[in-house]
């Protein structure tokens, strides 16, 4: 879906398009700053009045001036974009846009751990790889997680001291998917933690894994 708050500009050129738009646009860019607004979906109430009339000057001088206020409104209104976005990936995700397994996995969740996750995701789309969001994601549902990186065999080592349930296992699988880079090789130790040499904390007798 295109909105008219994307790419705003005070020299965009409204107009309330008439010949149909797909019913995933709400802007039709027509050259440069001039933009066709399909307002059925979201601004119905607001042009109907103006529908049989566009063809007429002044009408399109008054598209212009009341499509600018809804697109300001909308760009002003962060919490708003944000849901949007969420709203779209909880979408395609229970559509099965990324497959069939992964929806599966979205789906065992509960409620607020799909709001967790969309937070992220959305975090993660929007910085475009510029940031890796796999780790704080992590954390928030296990904060107590520890990583390290097994130089030798260049590996994740992800220590997360909670029981290795299907529940936990499935939110794991989600993350890694979406949000770990791929190619990435990476080990998970559940309840528990692999001892380190050198440190007393770590290495406890019939209590720990070496590695």
């Amino acid at each position: 879906m295109k909105y008219i708050w994307q790419n705003y500009s005070a020299e965009n050129k409204f107009y309330i398009e008439t010949k149909p738009l797909s019913p995933y646009l709400e802007v039709g860019n027509v050259g440069g700053k001039i933009l066709g607004v399909n307002p059925i979906p979201r601004f119905s109430e607001i042009f109907s009045p103006l529908f049989e009339n566009n063809s007429e000057e002044n009408f399109r001088s008054l598209e212009n001036c009341l499509l600018h206020y809804p697109a300001k409104l909308d760009l002003k209104s962060g919490v708003h974009r944000v849901s949007i976005f969420e709203h779209r990936l909880d979408k395609e995700i229970r559509e099965n846009y990324f497959g069939e397994r992964p929806a599966k996995l979205y789906l065992s969740l509960t409620e607020n751990e799909r709001r967790i996750f969309l937070i992220y995701l959305r975090r993660h789309e929007a910085a475009q790889g510029l940031k890796n969001f796999f780790f704080d994601a992590v954390q928030a549902f296990f904060p107590e997680t520890k990583f390290y990186f097994h130089e030798w065999e260049k590996k994740i080592l992800i220590c997360i001291p909670r029981d290795e349930t299907e529940h936990n296992q499935n939110l794991m699988q989600l993350l890694i998917f979406f949000l770990m880079d791929m190619g990435a090789a990476y080990e998970i130790f559940w309840n528990g933690h692999f001892g380190i040499i050198g440190d007393n904390e770590t290495i406890r007798l019939d209590d720990f894994l070496i590695y």
